[in-house]
């Protein structure tokens, strides 16, 4: 088979999969009743910028957002701001959702499709519901199982997602659809909220000091900023730095920093006796201060939760440059910064987490508590002196180690007897 007759038949085939892919299609269309030709939820084509709530119910959990000024926040994370943009294609998504064909009017059938409410035992529904300003329902649907299209496997050939078809039981009828659309409807509560609430970047750290209410400190400098290690200060008598120190994970610290959960600080108590300090300063002198605590986790007492809270300072300015020791062009600080930039970020650190608490992971816990013990150890004992006392052998002559260190008297040798004189 020549190279001419292969690109024929490969034509030919990607042609024939755009054809079942279409002709699929055109089938949906073309089958479908017409009444049923129409959005999944009629009432929000016209009104979906009057929706000011949305709760979704799962069995992973609940989830309530709610419109405030130009976002929305989550009420289930004491309104934490929302990710607005995945509300809004939500909203989108449920507007363009479209009926394909009905589907039984039983309740009987129902759980057949996956279409129990979300409170039932083994349920795996969900059930969006979108209220206006007053409260009032402006539509709600329950969403069951999801089915395969019979063009899916001739798509993914082209690399094509065509849309979802599932289960729906719109409005608060029995008559239940097959419904079509892009509908992304996450069910755990803190997927609506980017989780992410700090990211200073490893390369601007240049210093790292941690104090606990029992007296220990650690404070660590970068000499290098191109290094990863911190040099450790204030070393204790008989103490010496780890090799390799320990401080690698004091640069990444405050990277890409989530939080598990997220909480009012002023509704938690802060007892000083149990909170451990740690303050982070970059190159250009922003100082980003990190208070923890440990405290038993809400309805589980035998775990731990380490809650933290947000503060931040700009160092004072550093007098300036003497001739030949000027900024750059750009009038860019230590780190890259000017102070202008650092001003606008301090300003904007606080407004985003000002009043607010976060749950660490415990894999961030170690370097933002660091106790002494993590990047020092006690200095290795001394050698033991060499024994300098040597065993005579039986000619009186030491072993070869006897006597080192020691001064080696001189033997003189007596005048030959002779009867001469000089």
């Amino acid at each position: 088979m020549n190279q001419k007759t292969i690109l024929v038949l490969g034509a030919a085939t990607i042609a024939a999969v755009v054809a079942t892919v279409t002709l699929q299609s055109s089938r949906d269309q073309d089958t479908r009743p017409a009444s049923t030709d129409a959005r999944l939820l009629p009432a929000l084509g016209d009104r979906v910028n009057e929706v000011r709530e949305i709760s979704i119910d799962a069995g992973a959990g609940s989830a309530t957002l709610r419109a405030e000024g130009s976002g929305w926040v989550l009420a289930e994370a004491a309104d934490y701001p929302a990710d607005g943009e995945k509300v809004r294609t939500l909203l989108l998504d449920l507007r363009d959702a479209r009926r394909l064909e009905p589907k039984t009017a039983s309740a009987d059938r129902h759980a057949r499709l996956g279409l129990v409410e979300p409170g039932a035992e083994g349920a795996t529904s969900v059930r969006v519901t979108l209220r206006d300003e007053g409260g009032a329902t402006v539509d709600t649907v329950l969403i069951g199982k999801q089915r395969t299209s019979r063009a899916e496997p001739a798509a993914a050939q082209l690399g094509v997602t065509p849309p979802t078809q599932f289960y729906t039981l719109p409005g608060e009828g029995t008559q239940t659809f097959l419904a079509t659309g892009q509908l992304r409807v996450d069910s755990r509560p803190l997927g609506w909220v980017n989780q992410e609430f700090l990211n200073i970047d490893r390369a601007r750290i240049a210093s790292a000091r941690f104090t606990h209410p029992d007296g220990e400190e650690v404070t660590a400098l970068r000499g290098d900023m191109g290094q990863d290690e911190m040099l450790v200060q204030n070393l204790p008598e008989g103490m010496v730095a780890k090799t390799p120190s320990g401080t690698a994970q004091l640069v990444g610290a405050l990277q890409r920093l989530r939080f598990d959960d997220v909480r009012r600080a002023g509704g938690l108590e802060w007892p000083a006796e149990i909170i451990s300090k740690a303050t982070f300063t970059t190159e250009g002198g922003l100082e980003v201060s990190v208070e923890t605590m440990k405290v038993p986790a809400a309805g589980d007492p035998e775990a731990l939760v380490t809650w933290s809270r947000l503060s931040f300072a700009l160092a004072p300015e550093e007098p300036a440059p003497s001739a030949g020791e000027t900024e750059d062009e750009t009038g860019a600080a230590a780190g890259g910064f000017s102070r202008e930039e650092l001003e606008a970020e301090l300003e904007e650190l606080k407004a985003a987490t000002d009043g607010w608490a976060y749950a660490l992971p415990t894999w961030k816990e170690t370097s933002l508590r660091l106790r002494p013990e993590g990047v020092m150890e006690p200095a290795p004992e001394p050698a033991p002196a060499p024994d300098l006392e040597g065993a005579a052998d039986d000619s009186g002559a030491g072993s070869p180690a006897a006597g080192v260190g020691e001064p080696v008297p001189l033997k003189i040798a007596p005048p030959p007897e002779s009867g001469g004189g000089i």
